[in-house]
């Protein structure tokens, strides 16, 4: 089960990048550089996110002649949030096409983070019964369930959604800057030379 949440878009990162512009043309070069090491700065865009609600189960069972020397079952739930957005340092530039007009190259979203909250987990059921199970155990668990959180984000959107929260974050900060006409070139039409 998923719920789906914006990440804030930067509103304070776009308050900071425009009072330290400073009083320069918008068509001018100096001033589309600086508009550029400044989104730069900000490297990663994660501008989407999922959390999801990840049910486990682990069960282990060995027989010796006929005897069940081990037999391990856990039920337990944990937290995991899948985060994506735009890595600024793999292609983004800005080009200034005339007066008040800039392309913008970005690459592709991807998933930046899947990450389980410890703190989440909640057992629901456990057996021991000739050994313990591990901490171990249980991480090797969760591990194990990423890809599989990882390929139900994608399936429901995550790396639309955050290409297209990185596309307002940046087109607020560059129409801030003063430009009128902007528009964004992924990767695929970089490569192609659109």
């Amino acid at each position: 089960m998923s719920r789906q949440s914006k990440v804030p878009v930067f509103s304070c990162l776009l308050i900071c990048i425009l009072v330290t512009i400073p009083g320069c043309s918008v068509d001018s070069e100096q001033h589309t550089a600086l508009v550029r090491r400044q989104i730069r700065e900000v490297l990663e865009v994660p501008s989407y996110e999922h959390i999801y609600r990840e049910v486990i189960y682990l069960g282990k069972e060995n027989t010796f002649l006929g005897f069940r020397t081990l037999d391990q079952r856990l039920l337990f739930a944990v937290d995991m949030r899948v985060q994506a957005g735009i890595r600024l340092d793999r292609g983004f530039d800005l080009r200034l096409r005339g007066s008040n007009r800039i392309e913008v190259l970005l690459p592709a979203a991807e998933i930046l983070l899947i990450d389980a909250d410890e703190e989440s987990i909640e057992q629901f059921f456990l057996l021991e019964r000739g050994d313990s199970i591990t901490h171990t155990e249980y991480y090797d668990e969760i591990e194990l369930s990423k890809d599989e959180v990882r390929e139900d984000a994608i399936r429901r959107g995550i790396l639309r959604k955050a290409e297209e929260n990185a596309q307002t974050l940046i087109r607020g900060i560059l129409s801030g800057a003063g430009y009128k006409e902007i528009r964004f070139i992924s990767s695929g039409e970089k490569e192609s030379g659109a």
